[in-house]
């Protein structure tokens, strides 16, 4: 069975494949991490800037007060210098002055990335520093040096003072400056690490969120509908094809949905033609196990009509045969139990008359169906209409090459399939034509055995009644007149003479009953004129090996049945005496159920068969000749049992 699968382009083109839906979902939450990780990292970075700001102030203020520090030193040797004249006041002096160039570099070099208006006045301070140390310390220890007198006076003329106070404010105001700066840069470090903070939480928050979301969606979209799908495959592998998956599931889960849903059906419809095919098979086998085992045709009809009616659905079904006066005559049907009884239709024979199914199938030779039997003016036609027969399927039975009949299946409510319906019938018809054609060989068969039996036995009474009226009626009267000739014609003195007649006498005795032991072998007298039981019991008496004899048969039985019983037992007993050694035989003769049932058993040493000799197979030919059946139970060691069952002829 094909199986159409779904439109790619159709079906699957508007859907997004989860290959697409993964990579999508992965790059929100890829930039949407990014974006809090680069807001993470924008916070610590100005958090770290804020750090280094504020430790260039420190340094700035640190090495603006060393400077400062310098400037304040020298002028305080320079004047130790002066007022005292002891020159340890210039222990340092060469020293401090030599680094204050350093001092001065490092101040502007840690302002020249800061603030520019600090960088001004640090310009400004080290300018005022340099001149206050070149224009007026300097000068002023030179002069101590040189003309102390002279050093006194630029001492007290208060340019000194006057000059380092406005070098100290210009340094107040930049320290000032400088921690209004490292003030700002502590908030700032401040407010960056608060920043920091709430960032990194957002950031944890909205990772553990958006992991939690893309958890929620592959749930949603994969989890579920791969769940479904293992229920639904479980479901469909312990035979439920109920099962379906739903078709709007996203990217290629939709797509697997409707190929199993597919699947499913194909299965089903599968599952239901197989189921459909074991059914078809199982009848045919056994209707096939019926032919082979030789039922009567009649039993054939009726099993074929009721396996057709069960396998279509029909409500009745019947087999006819066209006789040769152009009419049709039923041989088998059946009735669903559920609708009325009405089969067989005109108590089971009408013509066949032109415009009916019966005539389409006998003329064409192949199946027809009508479906509409209101106008119908032929006999089966109205019967159809009065009956409510909604439609009417024929096919036709053939047999050697001709149409024997046909099969009819009847219909009140939904018409049969076409086609499909026809099909499914032909193969029944064609066993019942091989069950029709075995039917008659079997009856010619039997028929003919009988036929045979009948001669042999009638050959028998003429060859016994010829005995009886000629033979032995000649030996009777030659005994008689050697008899006279040996009392009357013999002289005395001839006793040579009468003892050979009377010799001769005796011997003619001797076969004279030879002969009529062979004339009762051939038809025995007792038993047609006694019956069955009184002849069983004859031979059982002269039988050499001792017989036990149950026969429970009352009145007389057909002749047929009783010259096969009583040929049985007397070539079974015959047996016993040649090849058995037996000690012991047992008759057991009962009738059941209008069926003769004989028992022969010896308890001798076995090994008998149908193919040791010909009277066990004469004795099967006239068995069944009769419609009976016959068994040989012959172990080796165990003994000999013959079984024979004969069916009575019905009345």
């Amino acid at each position: 069975m094909r199986v159409r699968m779904p439109n790619r382009r159709g079906r699957d083109a508007p859907r997004r494949g989860l290959t697409f839906r993964m990579a999508l979902a992965g790059g929100v939450v890829a930039v949407l991490l990014i974006g809090a990780f680069t807001l993470l990292l924008t916070t610590i970075f100005g958090l770290r800037d804020a750090g280094v700001t504020e430790r260039r102030s420190e340094a700035v203020l640190i090495s603006s007060d060393r400077l400062e520090k310098s400037v304040t030193d020298l002028d305080e040797e320079a004047r130790g210098l002066v007022l005292t004249g002891d020159s340890r006041f210039l222990r340092d002096y060469t020293l401090e002055k030599a680094a204050m160039p350093a001092e001065e570099a490092d101040l502007v070099r840690l302002v020249a990335h800061g603030d520019g208006a600090q960088a001004v006045r640090a310009r400004r301070i080290v300018q005022a520093g340099e001149a206050y140390v070149r224009g007026y310390v300097a000068p002023l220890v030179d002069a101590e040096r040189t003309d102390p007198a002279a050093a006194r006076s630029m001492l007290q003329g208060g340019e000194g003072p006057q000059r380092l106070s406005a070098l100290r404010a210009e340094c107040a105001a930049f320290a000032s400056a400088q921690r209004t700066i490292a003030a700002r840069s502590e908030q700032h470090s401040i407010d960056a690490a608060r920043d920091a903070a709430i960032t990194a939480g957002m950031s944890g928050g909205g990772a553990l969120l958006l992991v939690c979301c893309f958890v929620v969606y592959l749930t949603r979209v994969i989890v579920h509908p791969v769940r479904r799908a293992a229920l639904a495959a479980g479901a469909l592998a312990e035979g439920d094809f109920a099962v379906r998956m739903p078709e709007t599931s996203p990217g290629e889960l939709g797509t697997i949905g409707t190929r199993f849903n597919s699947m499913v059906g194909s299965l089903k419809m599968s599952r239901d033609r197989l189921r459909q095919f074991a059914g078809e098979q199982g009848a045919l086998r056994r209707v096939a196990t019926l032919v082979a085992c030789g039922v009567s045709p009649t039993q054939v009809f009726d099993a074929v009509a009721a396996e057709v009616g069960h396998l279509l659905g029909v409500d009745h079904t019947e087999i006819i045969r066209f006789e040769s006066d152009d009419t049709a005559r039923v041989v088998g049907y059946w009735s669903d139990p559920r609708v009325p009884e009405v089969m067989p239709p005109l108590n089971g024979h009408w013509p066949v008359e032109s415009g009916t199914v019966t005539s389409a199938v006998l003329t064409t030779e192949r199946p027809a169906r009508m479906k509409n039997y209101e106008r119908a003016t032929s006999a089966i036609g109205i019967w159809a209409h009065t009956a409510g027969i909604r439609c009417v399927v024929g096919c036709p039975i053939k047999v050697e090459g001709r149409v024997w009949g046909a099969m009819l299946i009847h219909s009140l409510d939904a018409e049969p399939l076409p086609g499909v319906t026809e099909d499914r019938m032909q193969e029944f018809m064609d066993l019942v034509g091989a069950a029709i054609a075995n039917a008659q060989s079997r009856s010619d068969l039997l028929a003919s055995r009988a036929r045979v039996v009948a001669a042999a036995d009638e050959s028998r009474r003429r060859i016994e009644r010829d005995l009886h009226d000629g033979a032995q009626q000649q030996l009777v009267t030659l005994t008689l007149k050697l008899r006279t000739l040996e009392t009357t014609a013999v002289a005395p003195g001839q006793d040579r003479l009468r003892g050979e007649l009377s010799d001769v006498v005796h011997d003619l005795s001797n076969v004279l009953d030879d002969l009529q032991e062979v004339s009762r072998g051939i038809v025995p007298p007792i038993l047609t004129r006694s019956g069955l039981r009184p002849a069983l019991r004859s031979l059982a008496r002269h039988s050499p090996v001792p017989v036990t004899l149950q026969a429970d048969v009352a009145g007389r039985l057909p002749e047929s049945v009783e010259v096969a019983v009583y040929y049985t037992v007397s070539e079974t007993l015959t047996n016993v005496v040649k090849h058995a050694s037996a000690s012991e035989v047992r008759v057991d003769l009962v009738l059941e159920h209008r069926t003769v049932c004989l028992s022969v058993h010896d308890d001798g040493r076995g090994g008998a068969d149908f193919a040791g000799g010909s009277g066990l197979v004469g004795l099967k030919d006239r068995v069944e000749a009769l419609g009976g059946s016959i068994e040989v139970l012959s172990p080796a060691g165990g003994g000999t049992s013959v079984l024979v069952h004969i069916p009575l002829p019905d009345r």
